[in-house]
């Protein structure tokens, strides 16, 4: 599918403030999955300097910093990616790791994707329960998760916000797309598959009014390497989803780290998202 984003993010300060040097994250990965065709970033008012380097996790980050006062910050994204993946399976699971837990004992990099996110009772308790019912197998158990999150959890937009806790989405079987993914990621970590946040754009529904950032978790399967479930769909991913980060932690995933300098200073947040798919 060949995907055009365009992007618009929007913070308007009461008073004048001071910006700190801001981390952006707009720019898709580049990988199996997806290409990048062109892409376009505009902020304002101008920075005085930027860089684009690649964190720790292999993301596309864009530093700025400012001189001077403003009273708003605008970034505007245009974009053009393919993506590549039209079967999810598309893989051989090397025998290790076609029955849980699967060992990475002489995988160190692997070691971030496997700290739970909590250590709840609950939570190790429904991810074992899910585990037994598919007699251990992998891939059983990554569907049954994912279609258990869709068809029995309800649903909700947040704009804002920081993912609740495992703990809270299970207990209340609600929440939004971010809040999902981490339920499932500390659900796969519990036993022993090694999991992430991710964020970016879905094909979703091209004749809705307003468009929103998505988030879905990502698992790394040996043989296939990262691949992604979409609780919110209750759908593995392929071609359907262009990816802008993933991370160990959600917050590594934030399309706008940074801070501001004022005394009594109130901030307003904004956005607009228009995504068109092309199917040639």
């Amino acid at each position: 599918m060949l995907f055009t984003i365009r992007h618009h993010t929007h913070y308007h300060y009461s008073h004048p403030v001071r910006l700190s040097p801001q981390r952006l994250r707009f720019h898709p990965r580049s990988d199996g999955a997806q290409r990048v065709i062109n892409h376009q970033l505009n902020i304002t008012p101008t920075p005085e300097g930027r860089n684009d380097h690649l964190e720790l996790e292999g993301n596309h980050v864009t530093q700025v910093w400012f001189e001077g006062e403003t009273d708003h910050l605008s970034i505007d994204v245009t974009m053009q990616v393919e993506t590549l993946r039209r079967n999810a399976f598309d893989f051989i699971l090397t025998p290790e790791a076609t029955v849980l837990p699967i060992l990475h004992e002489h995988d160190v990099c692997a070691q971030a994707y496997l700290d739970r996110i909590e250590i709840n009772d609950a939570v190790t308790a429904f991810a074992a329960e899910l585990s037994l019912a598919v007699n251990r197998d992998t891939l059983s158990f990554l569907d049954h998760l994912n279609r258990q999150l869709f068809s029995e959890f309800k649903h909700m937009h947040r704009d804002t916000g920081a993912p609740q806790s495992p703990a809270q989405t299970l207990q209340t079987r609600s929440g939004a797309c971010r809040d999902m993914a981490v339920l499932f990621v500390d659900c796969c970590r519990a036993e022993g598959i090694a999991a992430r946040f991710a964020s970016g754009y879905q094909k979703g529904d091209l004749q809705s009014e307003r468009r929103h950032l998505h988030a879905w978790p990502e698992v790394y399967l040996p043989g296939g390497g990262w691949r992604g479930f979409d609780p919110t769909h209750g759908k593995p991913v392929s071609d359907s989803h262009v990816t802008i980060a993933a991370a160990a932690h959600s917050r590594d995933t934030m399309p706008v780290t940074g801070s501001f300098i004022g005394g009594g200073v109130t901030s307003k947040f904004d956005f607009s998202l228009n995504i068109q798919v092309s199917e040639d």
